[in-house]
């Protein structure tokens, strides 16, 4: 957020404060510089590179032409499109708050889902502003044929007040539309694209943005992505024909009859799919409500989860403003004709108070370990237990073979110089790995592991080095890397262990080409202590728990 006090002007609007940069513009705090009891807005102004792109001009058009003609409480409303320096600029009511998105990024990194009745409210109010886009018709009674195209957590804002609205119609489809997306382009962020979307064979229409809404609703509640490929090209696989798991297999506290309703607006088959925004919206709202009382969240309750999880920033930001408007004295009335709380310096009491409010309403996320095959065959947590009986049978193994080669050695017959056995060209080196994996690569061999297990051996020429490179894909799509180092035939990891990619429930969108590459963000987990075979005597004290399993995520001693 930027504090420079010098952002001049937009039109007749002064630029108070950087809000966000994004890969084609750059959102700002401001107010109309000529009107005293003029409320704060956000002003949208393109990157300079693209003020004179005709295919950006007209998508800007777009998004304020159809946005600024839909009149509805859970829309972003679009004020003004205007030109400075002869550089478009779009004017749009200031939502204080944050996009679903932050939301998520936020919850995920405390490892926290959002709750069913609050993602369930969010979903209705978002639900309700497309169908407010999809049925408008204009003076002459003709029907526009909006389809925003790209529903996504970066395009649904929840404000302070506890509303959610859906922003950003810049690729919306209209009849008549100034700018008309290139044959075959997909635009949109490909995760949430609707399955007809690419394939080219179907049409492009309100179900579409029904199956992104539903995309949006399941990823609140599971805490995670639905769908995640490590290229643009394997999301959209993932898309048109990856399993789509119900949310109780993933263990999220939903009814059979919630399930039910966000699967069916999941499906990819038009037919079965809810046919309208207000279809899916009816459904879920009457799940929640049998499900038991209370089941949907109130408006005042998503402003308390906005306040416990973006309070310090938004009171960072009032401070600003109030630096930037020193001079004139106007802050406190700025904020008052804006609609903005007052944000004082926070109490220990109100500490707490947050606190709370974000464990009510941000439980732990579901399990991010799960499989995609049947329920009797998806790996369980690792609990102490499973630890337990893994470890104890890899022992009980690693003894029969001891006892079975001392019994041979003892009984064959005494070997002379013609029956010399030539020295094993090999050697076995065990590797425990950080989590419940689908697949190892070792080097240069690469082996899928059915069933998942978190420890492997492989076969490696007895004249190779004692240094190895592994990684590990988890039956969720999580990867891990790490060099090991062998000591007494088993692979431990260099240094702070094995470097896991982190699991964002919301990236951003790929790179465009030529573009340099994100930095993945990793965290590191230590590989469990494999402990050589034991005497029978030592074997049960050998066998205790070597890890824990919080949030779904197993942390190794």
């Amino acid at each position: 957020m930027a504090t420079d006090e010098n952002l001049g002007k937009c039109g007749s609007y002064e630029l108070l404060v950087e809000l966000a940069a994004g890969g084609m513009a750059t959102v700002f705090l401001g107010r109309a510089a000529d009107g005293r009891d003029a409320p704060l807005v956000a002003i949208k102004r393109p990157h300079r590179h693209l003020a004179k792109d005709k295919v950006y001009l007209t998508m800007l058009v777009d998004e304020a032409r159809l946005a600024s003609s839909i009149e509805h409480d859970h829309v972003v409303k679009v004020r003004e499109l205007g030109f400075e320096g002869g550089e478009p600029f779009i004017v749009l009511d200031y939502v204080e708050g944050a996009a679903l998105s932050e939301v998520r990024r936020e919850l995920t990194a405390a490892g926290r889902a959002i709750d069913p009745r609050v993602a369930i409210r969010i979903g209705l109010d978002a639900l309700a502003g497309l169908q407010a886009a999809h049925v408008l018709h204009d003076d002459e009674g003709r029907h526009l044929g909006i389809v925003h195209r790209d529903v996504s957590p970066h395009n649904i804002l929840l404000g302070c007040d506890g509303l959610a609205r859906v922003t950003d119609f810049g690729i919306a489809k209209a009849a008549d539309r100034v700018q008309v997306t290139q044959t075959h382009e997909v635009k949109g962020k490909l995760a949430y694209l609707a399955p007809e979307r690419i394939d080219r064979r179907r049409l492009c229409t309100v179900q579409s943005d029904v199956f992104s809404m539903a995309v949006v609703i399941w990823e609140c509640i599971a805490g995670r992505r639905l769908f995640r490929g490590e290229e643009p090209i394997e999301t959209l696989q993932e898309v048109m024909t990856a399993p789509i798991p119900s949310l109780r297999k993933l263990g999220a506290p939903v009814s059979e009859a919630l399930d039910a309703v966000i699967l069916r607006g999941l499906s990819r088959d038009l037919d079965v799919r809810y046919k309208t925004a207000a279809e899916l919206s009816a459904a879920l709202e009457q799940a929640a409500r049998q499900e038991r009382s209370g089941a949907i969240a109130t408006h005042a309750e998503v402003a308390s989860l906005m306040e416990a999880l973006f309070g310090d920033q938004l009171r960072l930001r009032h401070e600003v403003i109030r630096g930037v408007l020193a001079g004139t004295g106007e802050a406190e009335h700025v904020f008052e004709v804006s609609g903005l709380s007052p944000r004082p310096a926070p109490t220990p009491e109100m500490r707490a108070r947050e606190q709370q409010k974000l464990e009510a309403f941000a439980p732990p996320a579901p399990s991010e370990r799960y499989a995609f095959g049947p329920p009797e065959k998806a790996p369980r947590r690792l609990g102490s237990a499973r630890l337990q009986k893994l470890l104890a049978v890899g022992v009980g193994a690693l003894l029969a073979v001891v006892a079975g080669r001392f019994f041979v050695a003892r009984h064959r017959e005494p070997v002379t110089p013609s029956a010399v056995v030539a020295a094993p060209t090999s050697r076995r080196v065990v590797v425990p790995l950080p989590f419940v994996a689908s697949k190892v690569s070792f080097d240069d061999q690469s082996r899928d592991l059915a069933p998942p297990v978190d420890v492997v051996a492989f076969e490696v020429p007895r004249e190779s080095g004692a240094r190895h490179r592994v990684t590990a894909v988890s039956t969720d799509g999580a990867r891990a890397e790490a060099y090991v180092r062998e000591e007494d035939g088993v692979a431990r990891p260099e240094g702070d262990g094995f470097a896991i990619e982190s699991l964002e429930t919301y990236p951003d969108e790929p790179p465009a080409r030529g573009a340099p590459a994100r930095p993945v963000v990793r965290r590191r987990v230590s590989a469990p202590r494999w402990t050589p075979p034991q005497p029978a005597t030592q074997a049960s004290a050998s066998a205790k728990p070597v890890g824990s399993v919080k949030d779904g995520f197993t942390k190794l001693q």
